[in-house]
């Protein structure tokens, strides 16, 4: 089902403004300008409820195409070697981060950083992020949602404690960036590859290995 996050009318009430401006000032340009602005606004924040399959196979927490696939040890809330899955976000990908696994949320951390091009070579590490941790039924994953140059806000609709199911929103990006996940290694097997296309709540990234818990 078709829907728009909260977020999108702050936006649309500045621009109808500046388009009632435009009309009464008889300006076609400035009229074409902010309506394509309006059609852009809504679009971005469109929240499409996913179609997440059924069983327990991780899912993406977003749309865009994987860009990084590889191991590295997270000292920050998984304490150990992991994957890192990294997706990014195009303008005209949804921007709803969702939960790639049922649990609760048991680490919310926001650190601030720079704004600089994801495109660039370690913008990803110095930008600013915000980490989510879910835990459920012995098994956990890190999510971060990570800010770029045109990117600025971070909103989270999460928080400790909260119980999120698998595919369930946890925020919003604004206006492109990169989320990356990362998995415990002994826990999980990637089926995804660098290049491809994911949908937030729907796409499965891999499948949790059997019978190994936390």
């Amino acid at each position: 089902m078709f829907g728009l996050d909260p977020r999108v009318w702050p936006g649309v009430i500045v621009l109808l403004a500046i388009l009632l401006v435009a009309r009464a000032v008889r300006s076609r340009f400035l009229s074409v300008l902010v309506l394509v602005a309006l059609l852009f606004q809504v679009a971005f924040f469109r929240d499409f409820a996913p179609r997440t399959p059924a069983g327990d196979s991780v899912v993406s927490p977003a749309s865009g195409r994987v860009s990084t696939i590889d191991t590295v040890r997270e000292g920050r809330f998984l304490r150990e070697e992991c994957w890192r899955i990294r997706i990014f976000l195009a303008l005209w990908n949804v921007h709803v981060t969702r939960s790639p696994m049922a649990g609760t949320v048991t680490c919310q951390e926001h650190v601030p950083g720079k704004h600089i091009n994801v495109l660039l070579p370690g913008s990803a590490e110095k930008n600013e992020s915000n980490w989510i941790g879910i835990r459920g039924d012995g098994r956990s994953a890190l999510v971060r949602q990570i800010t770029g140059a045109i990117a600025r806000r971070i909103y989270s609709d999460v928080g400790p404690g909260v119980r999120v199911e698998r595919g369930g929103k946890l925020g919003v990006i604004c206006y492109g960036s990169t989320v990356e996940l990362y998995i415990p290694k002994r826990l999980f097997e990637p089926s995804v590859k660098v290049g491809q296309g994911v949908r937030t709540g729907e796409t499965v990234l891999g499948s949790w290995k059997e019978g190994v818990r936390a």
